[in-house]
């Protein structure tokens, strides 16, 4: 894949985004879980983007993905429906301890998404199977939710990079 003419318009830790078309991006990266997005391995659900597996670089780990191109969050409680910013405020106050062993955070992910109230129990049980994707690549998956990877479509909520691998992101520094 060629990403020569492309503005690029983000960067993290895994993965560079670069605009495609006026409503699609094409990520360059290494990370795990889009891999895992674009096998179909994530719930079906609007809490996720779809992701979709586009290329390899044959000389190096890098990946090509496609994805929708979602705008950047300036504001997030106006932009949400009431019920999806009470869900987003849910999640940012998880009392998620990323000073446990990595190795116990599968299980420890778990008892946490327990704790998200029933009323989103669909959203809980998305975040639950994500978890249970995940583990394909081990047990020490890290979550994160932030005005920087979430996006909003419709008013609703979508999770764009709040899961990762830890051992990954731990090589990466």
């Amino acid at each position: 894949m060629n990403t020569k003419g492309l503005r690029q318009i983000g960067k993290g830790a895994f993965s560079t985004v670069y605009k495609k078309t006026a409503d699609k991006v094409l990520i360059e990266s290494t990370d795990k879980v889009k891999e895992c997005m674009s096998l179909g391995w994530f719930p079906k659900s609007k809490l996720f983007p779809i992701i979709k597996y586009v290329g390899a670089n044959s000389h190096n780990d890098l990946k090509f993905y496609e994805c929708k191109f979602y705008e950047k969050i300036c504001a997030v409680k106006p932009n949400l429906t009431k019920f999806d910013y009470e869900f987003y405020r849910v999640l940012r106050n998880l009392p998620i301890d990323y000073q446990i062993h990595p190795y116990a955070s599968f299980k420890e992910l778990h008892r946490v998404f327990d704790t998200v109230p029933n009323k989103f129990h669909s959203k809980r049980r998305a975040l639950k199977d994500a978890l249970d994707a995940l583990s394909n690549y081990g047990p020490d998956i890290g979550f994160e939710i932030s005005p920087r990877n979430i996006a909003i479509e419709n008013k609703r909520l979508v999770l764009l990079d709040c899961f990762f691998i830890k051992s990954d992101l731990k090589q990466r520094s």
